[in-house]
């Protein structure tokens, strides 16, 4: 009688540690993220930097100020972005003809996008807190007539990135803040930061 019950309990245990093939099953890591979408949440004005003639001094101005030069300046012209990272491309989306795409580098968090035969800024592109910050510049620049010497110079623009002083003085209509003799001579750039988290 011990035989069969030795048999048979050599038998249990055998059926039962057969069952038991412990296959180690890796969790494969999760695939990258390559499309986000994000829609426009909020902005910052950064600073602004305004001069007037006709003593070049710098002011400071609130950012109200900002309205009689570029009135639609607290909401972007886009509402919703598209990051493919697998097609290195972006695309600004206004659900009008205002909607472009560009093709995009990105280096750490800093977005470029091909633009004028050159690279330019265009953002932070935040992965861990999937958001995205649209970097937007605003630079007007007017130089009054001089004494029979030439008339009115004006030049306004919006564009992607940040704009510093070396960008606007020595590279444009003024050379420095100096230069500014007349009154109605006026230099003005912000610099914004709109806001997309993920959708």
């Amino acid at each position: 009688m011990k035989k069969s019950f030795y048999i048979i309990l050599t038998s249990l245990l055998a059926v039962s540690c057969s069952g038991n093939d412990d296959h180690v099953i890796e969790n494969p890591k999760p695939a990258e993220k390559e499309v986000y979408s994000f829609g426009y949440k909020n902005y910052n004005v950064r600073n602004i930097s305004a001069y007037k003639g006709p003593s070049g001094q710098k002011n400071e101005v609130p950012e109200s100020y900002l309205n009689s030069y570029w009135s639609t300046y607290q909401e972007p012209a886009w509402k919703k972005i598209s990051l493919d990272l697998k097609k290195s491309s972006l695309h600004l989306i206004s659900g009008t003809s205002a909607d472009i795409t560009y093709n995009v580098k990105i280096e750490k968090d800093s977005v470029f996008i091909n633009e004028n035969s050159g690279q330019s800024f265009i953002g932070i592109f935040n992965k861990n807190e999937a958001l995205f910050t649209l970097k937007r510049s605003l630079t007007s620049i007017k130089k009054m007539p001089r004494e029979n010497i030439s008339g009115l110079t004006f030049s306004q623009k919006v564009s992607f990135g940040i704009t510093g002083y070396q960008d606007v003085f020595g590279n444009s209509i003024f050379s420095n803040p100096s230069e500014m003799t007349e009154a109605g001579d006026d230099v003005l750039w912000c610099n914004i930061d709109y806001y997309f988290p993920s959708l």
